[in-house]
């Protein structure tokens, strides 16, 4: 069992903890399920609140395996330093792992040389060896100070600490309030510790030695706020002072203030002149070695002996060669009270004492000012850490390293370096933030462009593409003169926001402005282009010009009707040129081929380990399964959502949401619909048009599903009113307009209703679409006056439906169809079309709409017989329970499924041994034939 000393507490009551039963009683109900499944729990209060003691309580209760780490102020800049204190112990099972995130794991932590592990594959690494670990004992990982620990630990931190369900492993760390890392920890069982009511305080001061009619107790009280630190503190001060024969209180401490602060303070400030400097450089170092520190005491012509004073009165502790403050609190105390020369000076004796990049971190503390050779050293430790897949260490660098650069060109550059390491590592409004620093260094239109294009960007993610657009064209028309190349990828990266802001007809002269400027540029360039443009002409209505490009840009000597598999190699670049070919496609009849696309660029990226393009691989993928498989369709936006939240890509998030809710209101379920919708509206209602536009759509359709048609109409105009504001003509991406030529005709609107139909047979005529022409033949069937005229439209409406496989829309149509042949008098003609319209209904798990179907039938002289059917695979399974199904039915191992999915290998088979019991089956060849028949897997 590890050592469990090495959790740095606040000094506290002898006889224990004082209070905090219902903090207590998180821990224990954690730690009494310990043995069958983990958890996580996060501890956030004000400097000494007791969070330290609760960490400590925590460990003294676990009787099995306990791991400890601390984060340190002066470790912040150094990438994976907490990390590697949690897993060195377990350093055995890094041998389990996948050969990938081995590497990785290995690379981060310096034990071998890799070229730039992902960090997404070490997060999936540690997760993988905390659970290897919990399996052969339960274990407890107890980390104080998360917000002193460095960004690149507390990435891989928060990952894990979102997946222990199923883990034999608990974590429990403690977070400063207000910190970053307290702010980014939206989600996640947490504790907030408020302060020690008044009676508490009493027993803690009771137990420290001041009894509650002693005269200054009650002022203690009052001034302490409830914070034990200050308590205690403020007592020892107190009775120290008493024990010299000093006065009995100072009249000082009344003053506003940090109470910890200026109780430490008091203390700092009776020890002696030449302790209290040599207290500069504990606080300074970054790891206070006694070795270094006898060095650096040496040269300033002291010795260890300075410090006994300190470590008498218990402001330091000796532990392992270290020489550290008695708390973190202590640091900016003492730094703070020293002037800045004497400050810098420290810094650079210890840099001078100091080597790699320890030494580069003490210059940058050290410099006054500008300084290049230090700029330049921290951009190679920026490389260095890039190369470890430590990004969030890289920003880090290089962000230092733009602010002491003397060249504003270095530094818009550097500037430009971290804000990408901090893009692709995940903190988006980070790099948004430092590009627009970086700009106000920019003097080069081509470094401007560059930046711009990151920043745009970012911009387009966190949820402002109209600000993202206009910034992009900007400046693609800023450097159209001196280099088309990057006014290319401008114009280029300008089409997505365009789009997501509504402005169709602007995002299409973009995009054949792109292609415009591609001539002459690289071979990726120009085919980025070229899909952007033939996207755009999908979009535009020209469908059978923009498929025939699609098709031919994903494999150009092939043809068009059969393209090769691609190799992407896991390539950023070729992976979202993919992507984007992919979703054009989605926008066509194509869906075989866009599927078998995205599946590759999904697969592609995920082996790769780098998942910064998932969520949009991921909702491009749910479009082409909505038409068909609901219950894959939903797997993919369900992780979509939880990628995009961990990154922070609101626009994401949204476009997860809408896609839900639309899932939702098409499966009857209004409540679930209206609330992922109130989700988007606070998340980014109004800011992403298009978005918007897809939200009214999916309300409008659960209001016709409930029975709702005024609400449904109301909805639905204002969505395609929308539509036509925004320029949008292909009806693809408008799947619920038959519902409000329905809800017109239903609601005494018919002439809106005939319009509405009219439309849809105008762009069915333009775009050659099957779904236009299956809806406008089944707005037919509803507007028909005689039972001959509704069958003539219902056999239209088949053969537009054989065209492209849709099972609700064609569902839909029959029961519409079965409906008017029930009204106008020819019952048994309705039969067949109701019944099958039940069936498809039921295998897809829209149980309202069935329930319509079979009511229907009913009126038309069918008795439906009551059976005990089977339940659906989709019905009985998890959307995680049935991607790992899916994972194993398509041939991964559990390692493989494991590393695919982002999990650890003891989770795929706690969810393998729930889907086994659910669906009946005994094997994974079972399995694979029980999803095949159910068509979720080929």
């Amino acid at each position: 069992m590890v050592d469990k000393t090495a959790v740095v507490s606040v000094p506290t009551a002898e006889g224990g903890l004082v209070g905090r039963e219902a903090e207590r009683s998180l821990i224990d109900g954690l730690l009494d399920g310990l043995a069958q499944g983990g958890g996580t729990l996060l501890l956030s209060g004000d400097p000494g609140i007791g969070k330290s003691m609760l960490l400590r309580y925590a460990a003294d209760r676990w009787t099995g395996t306990v791991l400890q780490a601390a984060g340190a102020e002066a470790e912040t800049v150094l990438p994976y330093t907490v990390l590697a204190d949690v897993l060195l112990p377990l350093r055995r099972h890094f041998d389990e792992l996948p050969s990938g995130q081995r590497r990785a794991m290995k690379s981060c932590l310096a034990l071998a040389d890799a070229d730039e592990p992902n960090p997404y594959a070490v997060c999936a690494a540690t997760l993988g060896v905390l659970a290897a670990a919990g399996e052969l004992c339960p274990l407890l990982v107890v980390v104080d100070d998360l917000h002193w620990a460095d960004p690149s630990s507390r990435q891989v931190l928060q990952f894990v600490a979102r997946r222990l369900t199923t883990e034999r492993v608990a974590l429990v760390m403690a977070v400063l309030s207000g910190a970053e890392a307290d702010r980014a920890w939206e989600s996640g069982p947490r504790a907030a510790l408020g302060p020690l009511a008044d009676e508490e305080c009493w027993d803690l001061l009771r137990q420290h030695g001041l009894d509650q009619s002693d005269p200054a107790a009650e002022r203690l009280v009052g001034l302490a706020l409830g914070n034990p630190l200050v308590l205690v503190e403020y007592t020892a001060a107190l009775l120290q002072g008493r024990s010299r024969g000093a006065k009995p209180w100072d009249d000082t401490w009344d003053t506003p203030g940090p109470l910890v602060e200026r109780a430490w303070w008091g203390q700092l400030r009776a020890l002696p002149w030449r302790t209290q400097e040599a207290l500069l450089y504990i606080a300074a170092c970054r790891t206070p070695e006694l070795v270094l520190l006898k060095r650096a005491l040496w040269a300033e012509g002291m010795t260890l002996d300075v410090l006994v004073p300190a470590e008498e009165a218990r402001v330091i502790r000796l532990r392992d060669g270290i020489c550290e403050l008695r708390h973190p609190v202590l640091r900016p105390v003492v730094l703070g009270r020293c002037p800045t020369v004497r400050r810098l000076e420290v810094y650079r004796r210890l840099a001078a004492l100091s080597s790699g990049e320890v030494q580069t971190w003490y210059l940058a503390a050290g410099a006054p000012g500008p300084d290049e050779s230090v700029a330049a050293r921290l951009t190679v430790d920026a490389e260095h850490a890039r190369r470890r897949g430590a990004l969030a260490a890289a920003a880090r660098a290089g962000h230092r390293a733009a602010e002491l650069s003397p060249d504003p060109a270095d530094a818009a550059q550097r500037l430009l370096g971290a804000a990408h390491d901090a893009f692709y590592g995940g903190t988006t409004r980070e790099a948004a933030h430092w590009c627009e620093k970086a700009l106000a260094h920019s003097r080069d239109p081509r470094l401007t462009a560059d930046i711009e294009l990151l920043r745009g960007r970012a911009c387009t993610w966190l949820g402002d593409p109209s600000r993202a657009y206009r910034l992009l064209l900007d400046a693609a028309r800023a450097v159209e003169p001196v280099d088309r190349a990057r006014a290319c990828l401008l114009y280029g990266a300008t089409v997505a926001p365009a789009t997501m802001d509504g402005k169709l007809r602007l995002a299409c002269d973009i995009a054949a402005r792109c292609e415009e400027w591609a001539d002459g540029g690289h071979d990726t360039q120009r085919r980025h282009a070229a899909v952007m443009w033939a996207s755009a002409q999908v979009l535009g209505g020209d469908v059978s010009g923009g498929w025939t490009a699609l098709l031919g840009l994903l494999d150009e000597n092939r043809p068009v009707t059969a393209p090769a598999p691609l190799n992407l190699g896991g390539d950023p670049e070729e992976c979202q040129i993919a992507l984007d070919a992919a979703q054009g496609l989605s926008w066509t009849d194509d869906t075989e081929v866009a599927r078998r696309v995205l599946d590759t660029v999904i697969e592609s990226i995920r082996r790769s380990s780098s998942p910064i393009l998932l969520p949009y691989a991921l909702l491009a993928r749910c479009e082409v399964e909505m038409w068909t498989r609901w219950s894959m369709a939903r797997v993919d936006a369900t992780e979509a959502l939880h990628w995009a939240e961990e990154f922070g890509h609101l626009t994401m998030s949204g476009y997860a949401l809408v896609q839900l809710a639309r899932l939702d209101s098409m499966s009857g379920n209004a409540a679930g619909c209206e609330e992922r919708i109130e989700r988007y509206e606070r998340l980014c209602g109004g800011r992403v048009r298009a978005l918007d536009l897809f939200a009214r759509g999916a309300l409008g359709t659960a209001a016709l599903t409930v029975g709702d048609l005024d609400q449904c109409r109301t909805h639905l105009e204002a969505a395609f009113r929308m539509a036509n504001e925004m320029g949008l003509v292909n009806p693809g991406l408008m799947p619920w307009v038959a519902d409000f030529a329905e809800a017109c005709l239903r609601t005494g609107r018919r002439e809106r209703s005939v319009a509405v139909t009219r439309w849809l047979a105008e762009r069915a005529d333009a775009t050659g679409l099957a779904w236009p022409a299956a809806a406008h033949a089944r707005c037919r069937v509803l507007l028909a006056s005689t039972a001959q005229e509704a069958a003539d439209w219902l056999a239209a409406a088949e053969r537009a439906h054989v065209r492209r496989e849709m099972p609700f829309e064609q569902a839909r149509t029959r029961l519409v169809a079965g409906e008017m042949l029930r009204r106008l008098k020819r019952p048994s003609a309705a039969r067949e079309p109701l019944l099958s319209a039940r069936r498809s209904f039921s295998a897809l798990g829209a149980a309202a709409w069935a329930a319509r179907a079979a009511a229907e039938a009913t009126a038309a002289g069918y008795r439906v017989a009551v059976r005990r059917t089977k339940p659906l695979v989709t019905e009985v399974l998890t959307p995680q329970e049935l991607q790992v199904a899916r994972a194993i039915g398509e041939g991964l191992s559990n390692v493989e499924a494991a590393a695919s999915l982002f999990l650890s290998r003891k989770t795929i088979e706690a969810h393998l041994t729930r889907v086994y019991r659910k669906l009946g089956v005994r094997s994974r060849s079972d399995l694979a034939r029980c999803l095949a028949h159910a068509g979720l897997v080929g």
